[in-house]
């Protein structure tokens, strides 16, 4: 079995480690240690115990383009490839997308609206890092996080003066220009940051029958812009962060005897933002954070079935906290409130708040850390619901820690649940409709030393009262509480120094998740993988005085089963990409990459059902090429 082979690989890898010399330690793109930025927008500090990946943005030394492409380098993560315009859904261990909390810059963008949270939207140039803490923990992250959370964290003002431009041209039409401009001295600084990028996307896929096809209708178009002022006011830390983008999807439907080609349909979205943070230290001792924030998003999708649907979503968030160390003991009290108000064409107008009054604690008895975070939040839309999460972690060397967790996760009926309409069946809505629950564990080491780092946990994760949709009669449908499901598996990364120049990373993830209820009772989830397996060499020399960096990495995905029955699954993805940036002045660097040089194009969703089947075309190999100017 594939999962034995590699488990083999990783613990022949992790001894072959401590046989070279010590080297100085470097940048990581891929980590698996705590997180250790207490920014503004990071959310280190609300789940010290968790395991974590961070995903360290280098967009042209590792080729990276979107947000989607960098989140794919964590193994933890399923997101798969869906082709071009075609919005993917992200999930960690057995949770679907709504059951994963997706956040930017620390606030909350999992909507109640139970539409997904499109990646694509924000651009790579803008990011510092994607935080990904893994585990139930709607204590620490509210609701939504019962797989975890995966928070996307912007750049802030950095001391000095910068001026960056940015251009990369690529396969299928691909554009994209970056200006950034940074500014700070005293006790002020300003940030501004606008990417503009567009891409064809019309690449040719195979069909079953041997013929072959352009993908059409498949075309993006994205212009991000963010700005940051932060100013020190009389010893508070200030940070007023703006952004808006505009995107135009195409959507060009799926392929199958059940798939519908969608030739003039298309997607706009619109999304502003406003975003306060102060924070102050008191003593010594205690501080005092405020996080406020308005996003707003605008949808607009243009349907052959439904014509012009518009949708505007309107999110609020307030965040208070107060933080009190008492010798080993840090205590943390917070309040939060998030205001949710939709109006849409197809959902009517609803709102929703949130209150949330929570406590996370450290208790530090060297050499264990204990943590604690217990949580209460009263819905307008549903009772109060009470979550927990506890954590050790235990120093057991100068470089080894092990990590234990447990936690409780929830997720409330979206408004699609609860007001869908139909131009084809009659909805019944069901007032009785529960929240769904989860509860998990996780244990494993974390190895850390100069040269070399390890992270390994295994996993389990039980939900309960999942929401599934329902035919109490003909042409009708609601939806009820019914099914259980199991998740469990094993997740690692690594990552060496051999010497000096040359980094080489690993990760893998075996991942089953079964129904636990139903007519497919421990059959797996379909459109899960089990497997998946990276690996990724750096090389960094200097070369003519110049700053070289070559990269090769490789990830294998499994196929997934298309249908609940087990009885069909997509075939296996090997993946290969390869890359080379230099500096070729004091003010310019260059790169080139080129992904899935295998040029495979296994599709990686297809859905087969009693209405038949479909799935998504991927494109196969690609080429890119940037420059990046600096002043």
């Amino acid at each position: 079995m594939f999962h034995r082979f590699t488990a083999l690989c990783i613990v022949s890898f992790t001894v072959s480690c401590f046989l070279f010399s010590p080297c100085p330690a470097e940048e990581i793109i891929v980590t698996a240690t705590a997180l250790d930025d207490a920014s503004s927008g990071s959310v280190a500090d609300k789940s010290p115990t968790s395991f974590t990946e961070v995903v360290r943005v280098r967009p042209l030394a590792s080729g990276l383009i979107d947000t989607r492409d960098a989140i794919r380098k964590a193994v933890s993560v399923d997101l798969p490839s869906y082709g071009g315009a075609v919005p993917v859904p992200v999930s960690l261990r057995g949770s679907n997308f709504q059951q994963t909390l997706v956040m930017f810059d620390g606030v909350p963008l999992t909507s109640a609206s139970g539409d997904l949270v499109d990646l694509s939207l924000y651009a790579i140039p803008e990011i510092d890092r994607i935080e990904i803490v893994k585990g139930s923990n709607s204590a620490a992250f509210g609701g939504s996080a019962m797989g975890g959370a995966v928070n996307i964290v912007t750049r802030n003002p950095r001391p000095g003066d910068a001026l960056e431009l940015t251009s990369s041209l690529g396969t299928y039409g691909h554009n994209l220009y970056n200006l950034f401009l940074n500014t700070a001295r005293g006790g002020s600084g300003f940030l501004l940051d606008a990417t503009r990028s567009w891409a064809d996307n019309d690449f040719l896929y195979e069909r079953p029958d041997g013929t072959t096809a352009r993908r059409e209708n498949n075309e993006t178009e994205n212009t991000f812009i963010l700005s940051k002022l932060w100013m020190d006011i009389d010893g508070w830390d200030t940070l007023l962060s703006g952004s808006a983008a505009e995107q135009q999807l195409g959507s060009p439907g799926s392929e199958g005897d059940a798939g519908v080609l969608t030739p003039d349909d298309e997607v706009n979205v619109r999304q502003y933002s406003l975003m306060l943070d102060i924070s102050r230290e008191l003593d010594r001792d205690s501080s005092f954070a405020i996080k406020a924030s308005r996003i707003y998003n605008r949808n607009h999708s243009l349907t052959f079935y439904a014509g012009d649907v518009f949708t505007k979503l309107t999110s609020d968030y307030l965040d208070l906290i107060y933080s009190r160390s008492a010798g080993p003991l840090r205590l943390a009290p917070e309040i939060t409130v998030r205001r949710e108000r939709l109006g849409s064409d197809d959902y009517g107008i609803h709102s929703r708040t949130v209150t949330s009054g929570l406590i996370t604690s450290d208790l530090s008895l060297d050499p264990v850390l204990f943590s604690l975070a217990v949580r209460h939040d009263y819905s307008t839309a549903f009772e109060g619901r009470w979550t927990f999460h506890g954590g050790v972690l235990w120093n057991v060397a100068p470089h080894v820690s092990l990590k234990a967790n447990t936690g409780t996760g929830y997720r409330e009926p979206t408004m699609g649940h609860l007001y869908t309409p139909s131009s084809w069946y009659t909805f019944l809505s069901n007032p009785g409709l529960k929240p769904e629950k989860s509860v998990g564990w996780d244990v494993g080491p974390v190895i850390e030393f100069e040269r070399f780092g390890l992270s390994a946990s295994y996993f389990v994760t039980r939900y309960s009262d999942l929401i599934k949709m329902d035919y109490p009669a003909e042409m009708t449908f609601t939806y009820v509480n019914i099914d259980r499901a199991h998740a469990s598996g094993m997740e690692a990364n690594a990552w060496v120094k051999p010497f000096d120049p040359l980094k080489l990373s690993l990760g893998y993830a075996f991942n089953q998740f079964r129904y636990g209820s139903g007519p497919f009772e421990s059959k797996r989830i379909r459109l899960k993988p089990q497997d998946i397996f990276t690996f990724q060499a750096d090389y960094l020399p200097v070369i003519f005085g110049r700053q070289v960096d070559i990269f090769a990495s490789y990830q294998f995905r499994e196929g997934v089963y298309t249908d609940d029955a087990n009885t069909e699954k997509t075939g296996n993805r090997h993946i290969l990409d390869a890359g080379v940036a230099c500096e070729i002045s004091r003010f310019a660097t260059a790169a080139f990459k080129i992904s899935n040089i295998l040029d495979d194009d296994s599709v990686e969703f297809e859905d087969k059902s009693d209405w038949g089947s479909f799935w998504y075309p991927v494109p196969g190999r690609t080429y890119r090429v940037s420059l990046q100017m600096k002043f």
